[in-house]
Parts: C-alpha cells; sequence; structure tokens
C-alpha cells in the first residue's frame, strides 16, 4: 500500500555535477590555462628580444659618439687606409676601417674590423688603437696608445664621405640572437 505521508517520499531530484561535466569542465580550464600562459611566454620572449634590440642601440649610439669625438680631435681622416700601413698598434688580421690625424701630430687613432682577439667576444669586433682615456672620459696626455674592442658582434661598420662635405656618414649594423638586425646611424 503506497504511503499518503509525504514526508516518507524519495523524490530523485539532480544535486551536484556528473563526472562527465566535471571532466569537461577541467579540459576546458586546462586548455584555457595552455593558451593563457603560451600568450605570457611569447610576450616574455618578445620582451626580451625588444630589451636585447634596444641594448645593442645604445651601445651602437655610444660607439658613434667615441668615433665622432674622435673626428672632432682630428685635422683630417682616411676611410679603408692601406692594411699594410704603419700603425701604432698590431691590427692581427683586422681590416682598418677608419684612420684619424690627430690635430696634436700624433699617431693616428685607427678603426678595425675583424677577428676578436679573444673567444670572450661575439663574432666581429670594431676596435679602437688610440690614446687612453681619464676618468672623467677626456684623453690622458702622455698615454700609450692601446688597442681596445669598442663593440662585438659587428656584421658591418660602413663609412661613406658625401662629396665637398667636411662630414663622414657613419653606420653600425649587428644582429641579436634571435637573427634581427639593428642599425644605428650618426654623422660626425
Amino acid at each position: 500500500m503506497p504511503s499518503a505521508n509525504p514526508a516518507m517520499r524519495k523524490t530523485c531530484t539532480a544535486q551536484g555535477f556528473t563526472l562527465v561535466e566535471l571532466m569537461l569542465a577541467a579540459l576546458l580550464g586546462c586548455l584555457l590555462c595552455g593558451v593563457v600562459f603560451q600568450l605570457l611566454f611569447a610576450e616574455a620572449r618578445q620582451g626580451g628580444a625588444l630589451a636585447e634590440s634596444l641594448q645593442l642601440k645604445q651601445w651602437q649610439r655610444r660607439t658613434l659618439e667615441l668615433v665622432k669625438s674622435d673626428l672632432e680631435r682630428g685635422s683630417s681622416w682616411q676611410i679603408d687606409p692601406d692594411p699594410a700601413g704603419s700603425w701604432p698598434c698590431g691590427l692581427a688580421g683586422r681590416q682598418p676601417k677608419l684612420a684619424i690625424t690627430p690635430t696634436d701630430g700624433s699617431a693616428s687613432v685607427v678603426y678595425s674590423l675583424g677577428p676578436a682577439p679573444s673567444a670572450i667576444w661575439r663574432g666581429d669586433v670594431l676596435m679602437r688603437c688610440g690614446p687612453a682615456f681619464d676618468l672623467q672620459g677626456g684623453i690622458r696626455s702622455g698615454s700609450r696608445y692601446q688597442n681596445r674592442v669598442v663593440l662585438d658582434g659587428v656584421d658591418r661598420f660602413e663609412l661613406i664621405q658625401p662629396p665637398g662635405l667636411p662630414v663622414l656618414q657613419m653606420q653600425l649594423e649587428q644582429r641579436t640572437r634571435r637573427g634581427a638586425r639593428v642599425s644605428s646611424r650618426g654623422v660626425g
């Protein structure tokens, strides 16, 4: 005999989620997390590449400023001088790109491009053979000429003398570790 008391009757009402629904929710959550992490990692890689490019650009500008300051102290310059010339520092297989004759009549300041003097440098290097600097950034009087790496990983150091103008157009080019080209131009 059926019970007439409604409190005694069991009703089947759905409470909670089924196992299939929980598995689908977990799968969608994992997929969403994977997409978000991929976007974050891509952003971090892009930020790292941008930071590297900006660092190279800053080093290139500083290098061009150094060349420009040597040009300002010079009375004349020669682009792509003879490698067999008598230079104050050894070139060690590097190609001289610029020789600047100082106004005081001392030996030429030479910028050369080629193989690095040691394995700590990345790729070809731009080297400066010239007098040493003091702590304030000026030329130390009476100092001996030194061959120093100015910039490493240099793909190109191009110098152009526009006809009839007493200026020198300069361009430096390097590559990032990912292969992107970074270049800077200057006039001295």
